[in-house]
């Protein structure tokens, strides 16, 4: 099996945090990343793309990893808390790496093979190159305020008027919100 290898970027707030969205609610937070912890979550986005198992995450025989939301408290596993945009980003990447692999194992070859006579029976073949597409995703905000997890030693940002509860991105401890606070 081959192994493609791809930097994808995607935008971090200048306080470093990257935008999530909660896949049963579908409100947007932000958590704090290393630059670390940005390359291993994009690698592990790409990689669900290339794939036709939604269950990859536990093909690894490790333990899956879920969060959780910060305004419902509902979990998910990792590759789950993708907004639409980094979807949408990530799956042009995907589509240039599947529009590559078939116009070079494919078309290609196909074009130089089969479109010659050899005699008195003649196989042509016509295909056309897929497309590459210019992946984009716009630039990150600096949206939304900043909420302590002391459980877990760490940071979200949530939405500015949010007054329910907070859960711990990370371990789901429920946070009270008191006086609106």
């Amino acid at each position: 099996m081959s192994e493609i290898i791809l930097n994808v970027s995607i935008p971090l707030d200048d306080d470093k945090f990257l935008r999530r969205e909660c896949p049963h609610c579908v409100q947007e937070f932000k958590i704090q990343m290393s630059s670390e912890d940005l390359k291993n979550l994009a690698e592990k986005g790409i990689e669900s793309f290339l794939t036709d198992d939604d269950n990859q995450e536990s093909d690894n025989n490790e333990e899956i990893t879920k969060y959780f939301c910060p305004y419902c408290g509902q979990e998910a596993p990792t590759a789950h808390w993708w907004t639409q945009e980094q979807l949408s980003y990530m799956r042009v990447y995907a589509k240039n790496i599947m529009a590559e692999i078939v116009n070079e194992q494919l078309i290609k070859p196909m074009n130089r093979n089969f479109n010659k006579s050899s005699g008195p029976i003649s196989i042509s073949f016509k295909g056309s190159e897929m497309e590459h597409e210019e992946p984009w995703i716009s630039d990150e905000v600096n949206d939304m305020r900043v909420f302590d997890l002391p459980c877990c030693n760490k940071k979200l940002k949530i939405i500015e008027d949010w007054r329910k509860n907070v859960f711990c991105f990370y371990c789901g401890f429920k946070y009270e919100m008191s006086n609106g606070v």
